[in-house]
């Protein structure tokens, strides 16, 4: 078997940044387990490194909202978010599933949350 070089111009994929949008994400994930949050992290790590991420993680929803499937034990994990841009991506609200589809009421959340960051972001980008 023979020696492979590597090309030295093959790029690196980029690592996205994964920011959540205000304090949805982060209470969310106070409420469980740390076994659970730890299972959370590891699948948005798969998010903030690969390229491509098998279809059973993501799910579009409409209006540009994504869904970020968990499965842990019995239970399943939705995370709603945006990209913005190819390298960013904005986690807004999330929910223990308890039904077989998406609760309107949440995706309802995730469009308004939506625009509340692009108005956020657009309001920072004058300031500056």
């Amino acid at each position: 078997m023979r020696n492979a070089t590597i090309p030295q111009d093959i790029k690196k994929p980029k690592r996205k940044t994964i920011i959540a949008y205000k304090t949805y994400f982060d209470d969310f994930m106070d409420k469980l387990s740390v076994d659970e949050q730890d299972k959370i992290e590891d699948c948005l790590l798969l998010l903030e490194t690969e390229d491509k991420i098998p279809r059973h993680y993501i799910k579009y929803i409409k209006d540009g909202i994504y869904e970020f499937r968990v499965t842990y034990k019995n239970n399943e994990f939705r995370i709603l978010f945006i990209y913005d841009g190819e390298q960013i991506v904005v986690l807004f609200n999330s929910f223990k599933k308890k039904t077989q589809k998406t609760p309107q009421n949440e995706i309802e959340k995730a469009i308004r949350l939506k625009k509340e960051y692009y108005e956020d972001k657009r309001n920072n980008d004058r300031k500056q």
